[in-house]
């Protein structure tokens, strides 16, 4: 228990301590007091000088009672705080200020509301809104005529029809100008009306004329590369929606008859429309056609060099083409040398790839300039010699371009890398002396990515293997008398055995400068099963129909676009036809569209012409591909002839006919 005297004692000691503290306050507080006393009789002597009003210790007084509360009951003298309470005349001179400040800002305020803006119309639409464009303003003087048309204009303008109501605007300014523009104004009020709109007239302010841009400027903003290419875009659009309500290739043609009547074969394909452009294609032999395997409206041309180049013509070009725009292609690119054969990219749709004569492999870019953005460079371990043809395969992850030239060499690339290929192969022809293999063409089969076929100078075909143990020519085809110029896989090998039937029909079909074509069954014979001697001039390209099965087209020297069924004949293509434009022109090559609805063919002179084909023929029936199997498995090789001496040697040949022999030894000459 503590001691209480201790704790009195410490006690003590706090109250001595608080009154030391209270002691030390007091004596700050009087020499506060000093101070403030000093400072206040100075304000007072300036202030008699002055002859301002002090404040009394009456007035203070209250301010004193309320310190010394503060302070513990003391009192303080009104001279100390004085200073504290603002001053009347001050007070009321700051007052008299801001009301002065107010009300000049009231005043500003006020000088601004008397501007009046007139409102701008906008255009409003409401479906409530019920719009009278059949009734006319009556009434019996001008004001009235006004007024009418006011009121109409605040209808109208709740509505979308601000046409309607500039025309009944200036259908009331015509009734008061011209008196006899109206028959319900009455002859006395004419007058009347006529000097109120002369003064109105006069009191309108003239419109602003047009002015007409110079030509310079003309020229400035049309040579300037923005505007060029929104110019180009708009335009390009603007034709390719015109275009596609042109261009109509679903008629059905064959709603008459059957196909067997006579004449009714001249309906399963007819003329549609010619595409060339004076810049670009014209006077240029079309040396490859294709179609997009992306969009069905797009197919793409390639161009040799012109007879009479211009200093600014390129050497080749490449131009991609729109169905519904026939007077100019939607891309263009150059080559430094003339493109003899080009395809889209199978799996990219803004790329293209091409083979030069110049030997030269190039890859362009729709998002890119109009030149390459890859190509290869001139070694000895490409091509030196011109690329005849060219194919890619593969699969999107694995792709590969493989490309042929005449000097009998094989080159296999990768579309990322055109620096090296990949593998280069150079094929001899064993039975000739081991001589080039001078390749014309090539064709894969379908879904094939190591085998290949490909036709020669010499007239021969031959299949080349690109990987096993086996690289190279592993069989060779012998039946043409002149350069094989084209040749083309059967695309329906799937389809044929739709029926069950375990036959394996790898046809081939082939085109040659012996005015015949030669159809080929390559997994069972090495002879040709059909020859078709139907020409009297050289044959260009052959294609194999997508989807019919015993179909394909054919283009030769005399400009003749035939089609044939091996369904119906092997005497004579079905369908003969001709460019209507009466153009007698070598047409070099063809191509079906992945629809097979149209056919493009490439002529000598820069011109793509496509044709339409009948719905019996891009759709076919079940029964054609029976037809067509069963008919494949009853060929049989051409009976070989005795031996003769030829310019190709002394050895079988298969009979062709009167014209192509006479070919055959031409050739020979001018070798």
């Amino acid at each position: 228990m503590a001691d209480p005297q201790a704790e009195l004692e410490s006690l003590r000691k706090e109250r001595e301590e608080k009154v030391k503290q209270i002691a030390e306050k007091r004596k700050q507080v009087e020499e506060l007091r000093r101070k403030r006393a000093q400072r206040l009789a100075q304000q007072e002597a300036a202030a008699k000088a002055g002859g301002e009003w002090v404040a009394g210790d009456d007035e203070n007084k209250s301010v004193d009672a309320l310190v010394a509360e503060i302070l513990g009951g003391r009192v303080i003298e009104a001279a100390a705080i004085q200073k504290l309470a603002p001053k009347p005349q001050q007070q009321h001179a700051k007052d008299t200020a801001e009301a002065e400040q107010r009300r000049s800002r009231l005043q500003e305020e006020y000088k601004l509301a008397v501007v009046s803006l007139e409102p701008q119309e906008q255009e409003v639409y409401e479906r409530s809104v019920q719009t009278d464009l059949s009734g006319e303003i009556k009434g019996s003087k001008s004001t009235d005529v006004l007024s009418a048309t006011a009121a109409s204009m605040s209808k109208y303008a709740k509505g979308n029809v601000l046409q309607q109501v500039a025309k009944q605007a200036e259908k009331a300014r015509l009734r008061a100008v011209r008196p006899d523009a109206a028959d319900d104004i009455k002859p006395g009020m004419r007058t009347i009306r006529a000097q109120n709109a002369t003064g109105e007239e006069q009191g309108e302010e003239k419109a602003p004329e047009i002015q007409e841009m110079p030509q310079e400027d003309k020229e400035r903003i049309m040579n300037r590369p923005d505007f060029q290419g929104f110019f180009s875009r708009a335009t390009l659009l603007v034709e390719r929606t015109l275009g596609a309500q042109e261009w109509d290739v679903a008629t059905d043609w064959g709603t008459k008859g059957t196909k067997d009547n006579a004449g009714e074969g001249q309906e399963l394909m007819k003329h549609v429309d010619d595409f060339t452009e004076e810049k670009w294609s014209k006077m240029r032999p079309v040396t490859h056609v294709r179609f997009s395997p992306h969009r069905k409206e797009h197919f793409l041309a390639a161009y040799g060099q012109r007879a009479n180049p211009a200093a600014t013509d390129p050497d080749g070009c490449m131009c991609v083409w729109n169905l519904a725009m026939k007077s100019r292609p939607e891309l263009t690119f150059s080559s430094p040398s003339p493109v003899l054969s080009a395809n889209f990219h199978t799996f990219d749709e803004a790329l293209f790839y091409g083979g030069t004569y110049a030997g030269g492999i190039m890859l362009w870019d729709a998002r890119a300039r109009s030149g390459p953005v890859l190509r290869t460079p001139l070694s000895a371990k490409g091509h030196t010699h011109p690329v005849t043809a060219l194919q890619q395969v593969g699969t999107q992850n694995a792709t590969n371009l493989v490309t042929a030239s005449n000097d009998g060499r094989l080159c296999v690339w990768s579309l990322a890398m055109l620096n090296l290929p990949q593998e280069t192969i150079d094929l001899k022809n064993e039975t000739k002396n081991r001589r080039d293999f001078a390749i014309m063409t090539l064709s894969f089969p379908e879904n094939e990515t190591n085998v290949l076929y490909a036709g020669a100078e010499d007239g021969s075909i031959c299949q080349v293997h690109l990987h096993g143990s086996k690289v190279g020519v592993a069989e060779m085809y012998d039946g043409h008398d002149g350069p094989v110029a084209g040749l083309d896989m059967h695309p329906h090998q799937a389809d044929a055995n739709q029926s069950g039937e375990a036959v394996n029909l790898d046809v081939a079909v082939s085109a040659s400068f012996d005015w015949s074509i030669k159809v080929w069954m390559v997994k069972q014979f090495q002879q040709p099963v059909l020859s078709l001697d139907a020409y009297e001039d050289y044959v260009y390209d052959v294609k194999w129909h997508p989807n019919h099965p015993g179909a394909f087209a054919a283009v030769d020297g005399e400009g003749h676009v035939d089609l044939w069924n091996l369904n119906q004949s092997i005497e004579s293509p079905v369908v003969r036809c001709e460019n209507p434009n009466s153009r007698k022109l070598a047409l070099n090559r063809c191509s079906w569209s992945n629809d097979g609805r149209r056919l493009a063919t490439g002529d000598s002179e820069g011109t793509v012409s496509v044709y339409g084909v009948d719905q019996s023929v891009y759709h076919p029936r079940t029964a054609d591909f029976v037809q067509f199997n069963e008919r494949a498995r009853g060929f049989q090789p051409i009976v070989q002839r005795a031996s003769r001496d030829s310019a190709y040697g002394d050895h079988g040949r298969y009979a062709p006919s009167t014209r192509a022999e006479g070919s055959a030894r031409d050739l020979g000459a001018a070798r």
